[in-house]
Parts: structure tokens; C-alpha cells; sequence
């Protein structure tokens, strides 16, 4: 490829711009909505997993041996609990592989994303030799580029996978219960009521660290040019940001564990109301035991769905901050 027909290939690469949502539909619109029918089909595959248990506890393991009509068949307690937990072992199975098969699609879409900004930031150093050893760039390309990636690879396929999961299973605790369906739910506003306000402050120390380490990088870089009397300065000023930056991190250290107790603590919360609520309406009748037991087991789906979805919204601020940052380093303004 001759000189002229590069430079004409960089002019007319299509600019990096903001809205982050944006960008990643049009650069991998197809693989998205692939995605997204692969993880559409974990919903039915995750109700079989919530729903056989409690057939194998109130039909193949009570006491008496009631039969159960399995397609117009007669079994026997025997019969009917290998069929049963068969069932249950292929539902556990398909689940599982259709969860593999999301994860490699996210994957390839992320590392495409971040496949694409590094070439951008190529094509900045490729125009501007001036900018060729800007240590901005090196950051840029290395470090700030997987976290959108992963980003990307999520952006659809977390919110049907994981919210698909929770509406699941609480749809499925409706059915059993609605007392116990609403203990399931009992500290969500709480949990969106705080959770969100510290998440913001996360993203606000994380924002200020990448800057400092950004600065940090810089002084590193241009170290080795200096004459010695100001190399001595250039020493104390990196001591001193080192420590700022150690500070930063230790900020983010705190507020994240300070995040990550009070969420195990609401979601611990809720099995207590699960033994509560739902131990005094088995012992008045009204809740089966294998019901009892099917719930805790759909909690068991829930809690996990609302931390990915806590997480997905972490990630989501993160991505949004450094997309905009990407923009400003390889297309500053002016």
C-alpha cells in the first residue's frame, strides 16, 4: 500500500466519538444479537433447574410413595426419582453448556472492541509521529482498552442472561409463594437504595486513579531525558506520587470492601426470612416442604444474578469513563 493511499485510508477511518453504547452496537451489531439468542435460551433451561427438585422431594422422596402421571405412565418411587433426577442431571448439563458457549461469544466480542481501539490508537501515532512516544498512548493501548472490551462483551448479554435469571426465579418463588417471593426481594431497595451511591464514589477514586497513574507514567518516561540536578527533583516529585497514588488505592480498597460487606450482609439477610416466613407456613400447612427447599434454591440463583447485575453496573461507569478518556487522548481537542 503506497504512502497516499494510507493517509487516504486514515482520513477516512470513522471517528471515535462518545456514546459508548453506540459505538459498540455498530462495530458488532451481528455478534450482539447472536449472543443475545444464545443467552435467551438459559431462561427455560434455569426453571427445569428450580422446578425438578421440588417434584423429586414431593413425589419420588415423600412418605406414602404418591405416584406421579409422567406423561400418562404409572412409576413407581424408584422409577419415577432416577427419571426425575435424569432430568435434573440434563437440565444442569444443558445449562451449562449454553452458559460456555455465551461466555466464548462475549469474549470474541470483547476482544474485538479491544482489538479496534489499539488499532486507533496506531492510526493517532501513525498521523502524528510527534505524539509517536506520548506515553498516553502506551496506557491507552495496554491498560485502559480491556476493561471497555469487557464491557462490550456484557453490555447486552448480562442484562437478559442475569436479569432473565432473577425474573426466573422470582417468577418461579411466585408460584410457590407469594409471602416467599416477597422475602426474596424484602432488602432489594435497600440493597439499590445505598449500593449505587457507593458504587459512584468507587468510579470517582478509580477515575483519579488512572490519571495518577497516567501522570506516573509520563515522569517515568521522561526520566531518562533530563539533565542530572533536575533529575534529582523529578526524583522527590515520583516519591510523592507514588505515595498519592498509593493512597488512591488504598481508597478504593476500603470503599470497595466497605461495598462488598454490606452486600453480603443484605443478601445473607434473606435466607433468614426464607427459615422464618417459610418454616412457620410448613409447620401451619400451607407450604410443602420440597417448596421450602425449591426456594432456597431459586434464592440461590437470585443472589448470584444480582451481584453480576451490581457488577455489570460497575463495570458499565468504568467502561463509559475510560471510553471517554480514549477519546481525549487519541483525538484531544483542538
Amino acid at each position: 500500500m503506497t504512502a497516499s493511499r494510507q493517509a487516504r485510508h486514515v482520513v477516512t477511518e470513522e471517528p471515535l466519538r462518545p456514546p459508548l453504547e453506540q459505538a459498540v452496537l455498530r462495530w458488532t451489531l451481528r455478534r450482539q444479537l447472536k449472543l443475545v439468542a444464545i443467552s435467551s435460551l438459559v431462561l427455560p433451561t434455569t426453571y427445569l433447574v428450580l422446578e425438578l427438585p421440588k417434584h423429586i422431594i414431593n413425589h419420588a422422596l415423600a412418605a406414602g410413595g404418591p405416584q406421579m402421571d409422567l406423561f400418562e405412565l404409572k412409576l413407581d418411587q424408584v422409577s419415577l426419582l432416577v427419571l426425575l433426577c435424569a432430568g435434573y442431571l440434563g437440565a444442569i448439563a444443558l445449562n451449562g453448556t449454553i452458559k460456555y458457549h455465551a461466555n466464548v461469544a462475549q469474549g470474541r466480542i470483547s476482544e474485538r472492541i479491544v482489538r479496534r481501539l489499539r488499532i486507533a490508537v496506531v492510526r493517532t501515532q501513525a498521523r502524528s509521529q510527534a505524539r509517536a512516544d506520548d506515553p498516553a498512548l502506551t496506557a491507552v493501548a495496554i491498560s485502559e482498552c480491556e476493561p471497555i472490551g469487557y464491557f462490550a462483551g456484557s453490555m447486552l448479554s448480562v442484562p437478559i442472561l442475569q436479569g432473565g435469571t432473577l425474573a426466573a426465579s422470582l417468577a418461579f418463588l411466585l408460584m410457590q409463594d407469594a409471602v416467599m417471593a416477597l422475602a426474596a426481594v424484602a432488602m432489594l431497595p435497600v440493597q439499590l437504595a445505598i449500593l449505587p451511591r457507593l458504587q459512584l464514589r468507587i468510579n470517582a477514586s478509580v477515575l483519579k486513579r488512572v490519571h495518577a497513574t497516567r501522570s506516573f507514567s509520563a515522569a517515568l518516561s521522561r526520566a531518562s531525558e533530563l539533565p542530572a540536578p533536575s533529575l534529582a527533583m523529578t526524583n522527590r516529585a515520583r516519591l510523592q506520587q507514588i505515595r498519592a497514588l498509593e493512597a488512591i488505592r488504598l481508597q478504593i480498597n476500603e470503599q470497595k470492601a466497605r461495598l462488598k460487606s454490606l452486600f453480603n450482609f443484605t443478601s445473607n439477610l434473606t435466607p433468614f426470612f426464607f427459615f422464618t416466613i417459610g418454616g412457620y407456613l410448613v409447620i401451619q400447612g400451607h407450604l410443602s416442604v420440597g417448596a421450602l427447599v425449591a426456594a432456597l434454591a431459586a434464592y440461590k440463583e437470585i443472589n448470584p444474578s444480582l451481584r453480576e447485575l451490581f457488577e455489570f453496573a460497575q463495570a458499565w461507569s468504568d467502561a463509559r469513563a475510560r471510553f471517554d478518556e480514549v477519546g481525549r487522548v487519541i483525538r484531544p481537542e483542538g
